[in-house]
């Protein structure tokens, strides 16, 4: 082909070919050759033409490349190619286009490759049956998941095997604290049944106290450490290649959610408890195609303790008068008849356990987030709330004490129309119905009906709508007397005599 300089990859692929026992003619063929070079390159092995060494068009950078480019790519802190292009059209402006940038990237890759620093090495590593698991957290706000239409911040615990690739994601609510790694620990290890020699982490400050970079583990994590008999390790602050067998998998599976999300529709969930189902599908989907290598490995795991480890925090605290208890800078409400009473707190990463004494006495769902927020439930007061419902009007946590929004603009409509003393009254005696008789959503379903209709909300037609009948007498129960001939048969049968054991020969 006359004309066209005959490149290295096509003598390459004809050479290739012609070892391989093609004919010339069709080595040359595939190569894109002709005929007279193809018998040259028999002849003599090399192309007709030497590599070029001319410039085909004028160097544009040659007036600037010694004293302009050159002591930047000599600096001590490296600056990207494009940066230099930048500061190379502020220094000459009009004179270099933003046409030549790929050029003066290329250069430099170039010149970098003959007359630069070295480089980093990496260095893989063999990763043993039964040797090491990872564990790590991975923020998951960017999927943009709702519970019940509200924003729903999150991050994922993600637990791998280093060999195997099984892996384990716990929703965790809050931050990386101890509570949420112990319990993503705890699940992860119940589930593939043992326990790996070493567990490897980065510097959460969970687990590593962080004052050097000794192995300084905190108390916590150093006896959750040794329960399960593994010795803990981590990466060089600031290296997170080197957990690279986690931090490349953390994107992944987020990816994997993303995708499933997007063929969901929605990304919604009615609860935490969906949204956890759905996470933990798409897990074991992705470990299924992983099974074979698990069974190989888990043969090689330690067995597991007898008795499950401890993955909660501690704190104390008193209920006050208000039947709030402030834990983590957060109030909780708890009964009227734990106030005054000091009780010891159990702190999960998702709820928290309150304990008098060794009784288990209340469970709520765990608050988050910096604010100084309060979780208040009507159903724990009603009782002394029916009694002082001239109370509700300046209560302070009345606006969170609603059950839903329609409770909400119930109690707008009754305070607007009634005087403050009747709405007061009228409000908290449907607080008072929607507990006694569990009636809340269709009280709910009423009340929007009536408040659509510019009606006022009579609280005794509700009553008498909503209310269960009582029983107005007790039913008698009849238990007949039983008939002693039924046992005097029993005593005429005769006994079975136990059989004298065989005596062997």
């Amino acid at each position: 082909m006359h004309g066209i300089p005959t490149t290295h990859r096509q003598v390459a692929t004809y050479m290739r070919e012609r070892n391989a026992g093609s004919s010339q003619q069709k080595s040359a063929d595939i190569a894109g050759l002709s005929d007279r070079t193809a018998r040259r390159l028999d002849h003599c092995g090399t192309a007709a033409k030497g590599p070029r060494t001319y410039r085909t068009r004028e160097d544009a950078f040659a007036a600037v490349w010694e004293s302009f480019v050159v002591p930047l790519l000599n600096s001590t802190k490296p600056l990207q190619a494009k940066m230099m292009f930048v500061a190379l059209q502020r220094k000459f402006p009009y004179l270099y286009s933003d046409s030549l940038q790929r050029s003066f990237e290329r250069r430099v890759r170039s010149w970098r490759a003959v007359n630069g620093a070295s480089r980093e090495t990496f260095f893989p590593q063999e990763h043993p049956p039964g040797w090491q698991s990872i564990m790590d957290f991975t923020v998951c706000n960017d999927l943009q998941v709702t519970i019940a239409g509200q924003a729903f911040p999150h991050r994922l615990g993600h637990f791998r095997l280093a060999c195997s690739g099984w892996s384990f994601a716990n929703v965790v609510l809050g931050g990386e604290s101890y509570t949420a790694l112990a319990e993503t620990l705890r699940q992860a290890l119940e589930l593939i049944g043992g326990v790996t020699q070493t567990l490897r982490t980065d510097s959460l400050s969970a687990a590593f106290k962080n004052l050097s970079q000794h192995q300084d583990l905190t108390t916590r994590f150093n006896a959750i450490c040794r329960h399960y008999g593994c010795e803990a390790t981590r990466n060089n602050r600031g290296e997170a290649h080197e957990n690279g067998s986690i931090e490349s998998p953390n994107g992944h599976l987020k990816t994997a959610i993303d995708q499933e999300l997007i063929l969901r529709i929605s990304r919604d969930f009615a609860d935490l408890t969906s949204y956890r189902s759905f996470v933990a599908a798409i897990v074991a989907e992705r470990n299924r195609s992983r099974h074979a290598e698990f069974l190989s490995e888990r043969s090689y795991l330690r067995p597991l303790p007898s008795y499950p480890p401890v993955t909660w925090s501690e704190a104390m605290g008193v209920v006050s008068n208000y039947s709030l208890i402030r834990v983590l800078h957060k109030s909780y409400m708890l009964p009227s008849r734990l106030n005054g009473h000091r009780l010891a707190v159990r702190i999960y990463d998702d709820h928290l356990e309150f304990y008098h004494g060794q009784n288990h006495v209340q469970t709520c769902p765990r608050l988050h987030g910096d604010d100084r927020s309060r979780q208040v439930n009507y159903r724990l007061i009603i009782g002394s709330l029916i009694r002082k419902p001239g109370a509700f009007a300046r209560l302070v946590y009345r606006d969170d004490l609603h059950p839903r929004p329609i409770f909400a603009r119930t109690w707008a409509v009754l305070r607007d129309r009634l005087s403050e003393h009747a709405a007061c009254r009228a409000y908290v005696r449907l607080l008072h119905l929607a507990h006694e008789h569990v009636c809340e959503d269709a009280l709910a379903q009423r009340l929007d009906a009536l408040l659509e209709a510019g009606a006022v909300p009579d609280v005794d037609a509700l009553r008498a709508e909503l209310a269960r009948p009582r029983l107005a007498t007790i039913p008698t129960v009849t238990v007949p007397d039983p008939n002693p001939t039924t046992y005097d048969r029993l005593l005429a049968q005769p006994l079975a005599l136990p059989q004298e054991p065989a005596i062997p020969a």
